[in-house]
């Protein structure tokens, strides 16, 4: 199967940059950026294309339009384009004062009072969610939990863990086979992919559908009310003073504002409508994500339901608003997003109520703002351009990629530790496998001590006991009883004539006979009637009372290390040799060599053809290096 571009990434980069590529998809689908700004976008056209449509509109006209628009540009001077073009604004004007009487003064180029007056029961209607929706987005992770618990809900044999995708066994199996931690990685992925993909799109289509409601509330409830007003002189301070006063004028002292200061406002505002409209009813949100939506309402957030609630007087036919009940604490509430009144008795079902209820509400304010205001051609009037063009981002939530994308991201995170175990385990379950009735046994003096706490210290310590170990038990158990009479026997039988590689086994039996002198040798070495030992013994007591002690000690374990690992590695290389010289005799394809291959002999009272014999030592000593290569990998690590 092919590999996307993420997949890629996801084998190769780190975990910090797994997690900045999460924050990354998440900040590209809006799920933590409580702005919408970003979700609007001018398309600029060329002039040419512009020229292009407007020769192909006039190319259209009737014979009467044809006729007027000759007569304009005789009597006007200008090209017939632009003379088109101001026949287009002037049908622009009159289609927002038919819709919108009184929203704008064209020759003064302002947005009148009435604009604000019409969008301020929608800030009213929105402020108790505002908090809410901002939360939402605003916890990076409250999402990504949700959508794990929504789908995780709907999936037989759901995988959370990388210990879902993969058993301790099988894991085990693959360090053991491999020796790499990217061999764990590769299969993890494989099994990953083949899970994905055996999940149906339905289900995340199903889920979806119930999200994305939210979505398109969002930019209408976050949308910066307060300073939109602002550009029209609103003041709720200044408001809720001359309430107190003794005039009686209770309306606020708006104004009539500059067309270029609040066009940005009106096109966000646009946004925000469209994407509502966006919404089929009835509105249908996802259980869960309702439920989690109505635990954080807060029981003072709910507004009673009274004769006299704040908006409910404002009508299609009622352009002015009624501001008697706007004193300063409901205006404060308002845009705090405080809420109103608390009430105790409120059930966790009038909570969801309350929450349906409210989008409903903002979805039939928005349909009277798109019916009593002509957005688009306002923005089109006061951006100068009858072809101006925005373009909105219209989420797409992918929710299936998302999800898996997050999900592969936490489980290649969690390889590290399963590889760690998986190794760890392994090294355990085949040191026992290899010497089951057999006594392991353990340097005298090449070990750990009790009373000397490296790690409390915070020194370090030998780095090859346990890799030394099992050399040592290998060479005792296996090598000298068994694969050194083999070793014998092919130099006397079938290497007899070949003195080159005769030779070439030799010096490997050499090699790792010297190399059990040197274990021994280096454990005695370190017991306290010997001079390294009664050194290391001092070094050790000395630690704990002077540090000048430190730099001998540092020398001390540099110098034993490097003879351990010496030793360690020689004897690898040479049952590297020796494996690869078994290996070419047991496929030969020489007569004389399988000839000698199948005659039979008695080692180690044991009588099998030769051949036999060569297959179980080879295997024998794989088995062994590729623990032996565990092991070290371990002590380098730790």
């Amino acid at each position: 199967m092919k590999r996307t571009v993420f997949d890629e990434m996801a084998v190769s980069i780190s975990e910090k940059e797994r997690r900045d590529l999460l924050k990354k998809i998440n900040r590209n689908m809006n799920l933590n950026d409580p702005r919408f700004e970003e979700a609007i976008y001018h398309v600029d056209l060329p002039k040419e294309e512009k020229d292009k449509y407007i020769k192909e509109e006039i190319a259209k006209l009737g014979f009467f339009e044809r006729l007027i628009l000759k007569i304009k540009k005789f009597f006007s001077g200008k090209t017939e384009e632009a003379t088109y073009n101001d026949l287009k604004f002037a049908a622009l004007r009159k289609s927002i004062s038919k819709k919108s009487p009184g929203i704008t003064n064209f020759d003064a180029r302002t947005i009148s009072r009435l604009f604000a007056e019409i969008v301020y029961p929608m800030a009213l209607k929105t402020s108790s969610l505002v908090h809410l929706f901002e939360e939402f987005w605003r916890q990076g992770d409250t999402f990504q939990k949700i959508l794990t618990q929504l789908v995780e809900s709907r999936l037989p044999g759901v995988v959370r863990t990388i210990d879902d995708l993969l058993s301790d066994e099988d894991a085990e199996s693959i360090v053991f086979e491999k020796e790499t931690k990217t061999a764990i990685k590769d299969e993890v992925i494989l099994r990953f992919n083949s899970y994905a993909k055996k999940v149906s799109d339905s289900v995340f289509h199903e889920i979806e559908e119930e999200i994305l409601p939210l979505y398109y509330f969002r930019p209408v409830i976050v949308f910066p009310y307060y300073d939109f007003f602002k550009l029209f002189g609103f003041n709720p301070y200044s408001a809720a003073s001359s309430l107190k006063g003794s005039s009686g004028n209770s309306s606020f002292s708006l104004k009539s504002s500059p067309s270029f200061s609040c066009i940005v406002d009106i096109e966000r505002l646009y946004y925000a409508i469209y994407m509502v409209l966006k919404v089929s009813r009835p509105i249908k949100i996802d259980p869960l994500l309702g439920e989690h939506f109505c635990r954080n309402i807060k029981e003072e957030n709910i507004e009673p339901k009274n004769s006299r609630e704040i908006g409910a007087q404002d009508t299609p036919d009622n352009r002015e608003l009624d501001y008697e009940y706007l004193d300063e604490d409901i205006i404060k509430n308002s845009f705090d997003n405080s809420g109103s009144k608390s009430d105790d008795n409120e059930s966790a079902e009038n909570k969801r109520k309350w929450f349906c209820d409210k989008l409903d509400e903002i979805y039939d304010e928005s349909k009277r703002i798109d019916k009593k205001i002509a957005l688009v051609e306002l923005i089109k009037y006061y951006r100068n351009d009858y072809y101006y063009k925005l373009a909105f981002y219209v989420p797409k939530l992918r929710l299936k990629e998302l999800y898996f994308a997050s999900l592969k991201i936490q489980i290649l995170e969690q390889i590290n530790e399963k590889y760690a175990r998986a190794r760890n385990s392994m090294i355990e379950r085949n040191i026992d496998r290899l010497f089951r009735g057999k006594t392991f046994m353990k340097f005298l003096h090449f070990r750990t001590y009790i009373g000397f706490d490296h790690e409390k210290i915070g020194v370090a310590y030998f780095a090859n006991i346990r890799s030394m170990e099992l050399l040592y038990n290998y060479l005792v158990y296996y090598y000298n009883d068994r694969i050194r009479q083999i070793l014998d026997f092919s130099t006397k039988t079938i290497l007899a004539q070949d003195k080159i590689t005769s030779t070439n086994v030799m010096m490997q039996v050499s090699t790792i006979d010297d190399a059990f002198v040197k274990i021994q040798d280096f454990d005695k070495a370190l017991s306290p009637d010997a001079e390294d030992g009664k050194l290391f013994l001092r070094l050790r007591h000395g630690l704990l009372s002077d540090v000048a002690y430190l730099k001998m000690y540092k020398g001390f374990l540099l110098q034993k290390n490097k003879t351990s690992k010496d030793i360690i590695n020689r004897s690898l290389e040479a049952f590297e040799n020796i494996m690869r010289t078994f290996s070419e005799l047991l496929n030969s394809s020489l007569f004389e060599i399988k000839n000698s291959l199948a005659v039979s002999y008695n080692i180690d009272g044991k009588t099998r053809s030769f051949r036999e014999f060569l297959v179980e030592a080879v295997e024998n000593i794989r088995y062994f290096k590729t623990l032996l290569t565990q092991i070290m990998k371990t002590e380098e690590k730790g």
